[in-house]
């Protein structure tokens, strides 16, 4: 428990520091509870208003929270009582595991394994949240029930119930689960304190009335705080007066009633969503850390049902990923059923095993000795052995499940959730305090989304770029502003304007702090420090000359692998003053040239703030793109121009045959093309897996040889067929043709057609062919309609020629003509072909491209 609460405490601490906290959630929990310990009540900022918590959810646990500030005035305290309180889950567990098993070794096990599990420790690194706080809880009022210690009971479900609205659903099955304990199993007289009878029955009686008391005040609270206080806040705030639940439960209504409505009336619908693969993976992972034995528990998994139930079919996907916080609570109760299944199973096994050597027995002496010593030795000695295995079992399924997902360094969520696994402070980062200094503590402020949770301890703070009260705004050009850059620049520059009467009190490496009524009234040039760079130190170096006026000097690919998002950072020198105007975009491409990103339309802060014809010869200016979802394989384009045109580039020998850097006819520089293999990012190659073909096309002295080509053999409706062709040309054609692709059914209707100018991530018109040694790649892509039924299909492939529409002629070894079209193969609609969506995918569709 001690290195739990410390190493999370550190760690989210960490990720703190390291700029990867943010409004949502850290900054506006902090911001509530702050001002609750200041006695605003559960106060925060909605836009430009000031606000409640209490339009989104009703926790109460916030107010005795927030004494933690009396104690440490520091948003990094909410973070350690996080992590204290997941820990403090341990103990219950372990108390309750030691008395059932008898031995304390077997309480630590089910403890560590509590500790062990990836879904808890989620909860600690996710930002700070209520939800975390009621595992400790959920512990102590089952330790309550086991103990019969109703007045503890009564008190930790009340504290309970404090902690969100839907955990007063699981007051009400706690309330459940004490009342039947307490009417079908009274307390034992002569055991924990209980003197007789007549003092057994009245114990019985006080565990009847308090588990009915909690589940009548815990329905009473659920229902006042979802369909009275919620709606209530939410309509002053939002302007409705709809709770969470029609957001989050569409599928099954659009209100709490629906809801409930459809979990009985429509088994089917419920079934089908619980019985989708993600959703399955979500229950496997919170059973898989105890080795499945809470399944033998299945009452203490009947009393976590309300939370269960409202994750597994919630149509949030980050609610059942068994990441973020939503699942801490849910780890208690699995842990303690798996107390319950392993003591139950143990159980099982010795009455079993008794009653096989009591038959032996009686059988070989008579039934004269049928319980003699030597038999309860045995009994009691295979019991050891049997329950040695199992916590063995849970101990190597824990340690096991941790490597697969755990946050500590033995695990593979550590190093997914910051690059390098511990999150890496920066000069940058350690700048914020000089920048903190110097706004007063209770001022009014607008940060942006990453500073705000560093700042938040005031009594007004807005996300910038709302403005409400604020006599301050602070904001990092260069960090995450949940907004355009275009239109961050847009927005301080429209403060700095003389009208507005904001000016720069303060500003460095990116930066900027501004005040109402007083500052400088230009940027200084230290601000555009973040775009500069002491030495390129590129991933990728290069040495490309752009029109003998700029060099790239190598780039970086910065790739989150747990979401899929990609960046590229670009190392620049200029090696003469750039004329105004002169410009960089960067373009992601897939093989078949589609646009994936473009930095005309998400453009770099870099360029925005200092554009190149602000560069001094000879400095390094690094850009750097904006995190995006790309393909499955795609190659950054750039292109420098200047009000002229566009400057060619000049590519080393090395550079272009080692593929690191290669010229486009047009003008354009592609870099190294990329692709995602088991979630990772690797240099692309041309496709193995071709089906070799000897289609001759001819025309006007040109011909071209389809060599092979690469094509899947299904589909899914909806789809995008991708198509790879490895063309053998003799060299390049008197024009450009157009090449057309056709899906055809069996009575040869066409049912899908593409046409589209040959390309290799860049376009490759037939007017530019070369005789190359190792042929030329050609890409395409073919959109299936989502309606097209399932059955077998053709694909079929032709030239021609774009003004007249006439095709060009296929040829046999001899030259003659054969026919215009090539059909090079069966395609099979199947819907099950379907790519299976993943976490990513689910939360944003951009990133289902790069499904494999």
């Amino acid at each position: 428990m001690l290195l739990f609460a410390m190493w999370f405490s550190l760690y989210s601490i960490r990720l703190h520091q390291a700029h990867l906290t943010y409004k949502a959630d850290l900054g506006q929990m902090d911001h509530a509870i702050f001002n609750t310990s200041q006695g605003r009540i559960l106060e925060q900022i909605q836009g430009n208003r000031v606000s409640s918590r209490l339009t989104d959810h009703v926790e109460l646990i916030f107010i005795p929270a927030s004494a933690v500030f009396w104690l440490w005035d520091d948003v990094r305290a909410l973070l350690v009582l996080q992590a204290v309180c997941l820990a403090l889950g341990a103990w219950p567990i372990y108390l309750i595991a030691r008395r059932r098993l008898g031995a304390p070794w077997g309480g630590a096990i089910l403890a560590m394994a509590y500790l062990l599990t990836p879904a808890l420790e989620a909860a600690a690194v996710s930002d700070f949240h209520a939800l975390p706080l009621a595992a400790p809880l959920i512990g102590w009022a089952i330790w309550a029930v086991e103990r019969r210690r109703w007045a503890w009971f009564v008190l930790a479900s009340l504290l309970l119930i404090s902690v969100q609205e839907g955990m007063a659903l699981l007051g009400a099955t706690l309330g459940l689960y004490a009342l039947f304990v307490a009417w079908l199993c009274p307390a034992v007289p002569g055991a924990d304190g209980v003197a007789g009878p007549d003092a057994a029955r009245r114990r019985g009686w006080s565990g009847a009335s308090a588990g009915l008391g909690v589940f009548v005040v815990s329905l009473f609270w659920f229902w006042a705080a979802t369909f009275l206080i919620i709606p209530h806040y939410a309509a002053q705030a939002y302007g409705l007066g709809q709770t969470p639940y029609a957001a989050r439960y569409g599928a099954l209504g659009g209100s709490f009633t629906d809801v409930l409505r459809s979990m009985f009336t429509q088994p089917a619908a419920v079934l089908r969503i619980v019985l989708e693969p993600l959703r399955l993976r979500y229950l496997f992972g919170l059973l898989a850390p105890t080795a499945f034995l809470a399944l033998l528990g299945p009452e203490l998994l009947l009393v976590s049902a309300p939370l269960l139930l409202a994750n597994v079919l919630s149509s949030y996907p980050m609610q059942y990923s068994g990441e973020l916080h939503y699942s801490a609570p849910l780890v208690s109760y699995i842990t303690l059923a798996s107390v319950i299944g392993l003591t139950r199973l143990l159980r099982w096994r010795s009455r079993a095993r008794l009653n096989s050597n009591t038959i032996a027995l009686a059988t070989t002496l008579g039934a004269s000795n049928s319980a003699s010593p030597g038999a309860k030795e045995s009994a009691s000695a295979g019991r050891r052995r049997a329950e040695t295995l199992l916590l063995g079992t849970v101990l190597l399924c824990a340690i096991g499940w941790q490597a697969r997902a755990g946050f500590t360094p033995a695990g593979r969520g550590f190093w997914r959730q910051a690059p390098g696994g511990w999150p890496q402070i920066t000069q940058h980062d350690q700048l914020l305090d000089r920048f903190s200094a110097q706004i007063p503590p209770a001022a009014p402020l607008s940060a942006a989304t990453d500073l705000y949770p560093h700042l938040s301890h005031r009594p007004r703070i807005y996300q910038f770029s709302s403005l409400g009260e604020a006599a301050w705004a602070f904001v990092d050009v260069s960090g995450t502003t949940d907004m355009h850059p275009a239109a961050v620049r847009a927005q301080i520059r429209q403060l700095m304007a003389p009208a507005e009467g904001w000016g720069v009190v303060d500003a460095a490496d990116g930066y900027i702090l501004l005040a109402k009524g007083h500052g400088a009234t230009q940027i200084p040039d230290a601000f555009y420090d973040f775009a500069r760079a002491a030495s390129a130190h590129p991933q990728y170096p290069l040495d490309v000359v752009f029109g003998d006026r700029v060099r790239l000097l190598g780039y970086d690919v910065v790739d989150d692998v747990r979401w899929r998002q990609t960046k590229l950072r670009t190392y620049w020198q200029a090696l003469e003053p750039l004329p105004k105007g002169t410009t960089i975009s960067v373009q992601m491409l897939s093989p078949d040239g589609a646009v994936a990103d473009d930095t005309t339309t998400r453009p770099m802060p870099a360029l925005l703030w200092y554009p190149p014809e602000q560069w001094r010869p000879g400095e390094t200016v690094v850009a750097e793109g904006l995190p995006w979802y790309l393909p499955l394989q795609w190659a950054p384009v750039i292109e420098v121009s200047t009000p002229d045109g566009p400057l060619s580039p000049a590519v080393g020998p090395a550079d272009t045959s080692a593929g690191r850097a290669i010229p486009v006819p047009d003008g354009r520089l592609r870099l190294t093309a990329w692709a995602r293999h088991r979630g990772r990012l690797e240099p692309f190659t041309a496709p193995s897996d071709v089906a070799p073909t000897d289609a001759r096309f001819v025309a006007d002295g040109w011909s071209a040889r389809l060599a092979s080509y690469s094509a899947p053999a299904e589909i899914a409706p909806g789809a995008t067929l991708p198509l790879t062709l490895h063309w053998e040309a003799g060299g390049p054609a008197s024009r450009d043709y157009t090449l057309f692709l056709h899906l055809r059914d069996n009575a040869g209707a066409e049912r899908a057609q593409g046409d589209s100018t040959p390309a290799w991530f860049t376009p490759l018109p037939t007017s530019s062919w070369r005789e190359e040694p190792g042929g030329i790649w050609d890409a395409h892509a073919l959109a299936i309609p989502a309606d097209l039924p399932s059955g077998d299909y053709h694909l079929v492939l032709g030239w021609y020629a774009w003004e007249t529409g006439k095709r060009l002629p296929v040829v046999d070894g001899q030259g003659n003509v054969i026919g215009d079209e090539v059909v090079l193969g069966p395609v099979t609609v199947d819907p099950r072909e379907a790519a299976p969506a993943d976490l990513c995918c689910l939360s944003a569709p951009e990133c289902c491209a790069s499904v494999e």
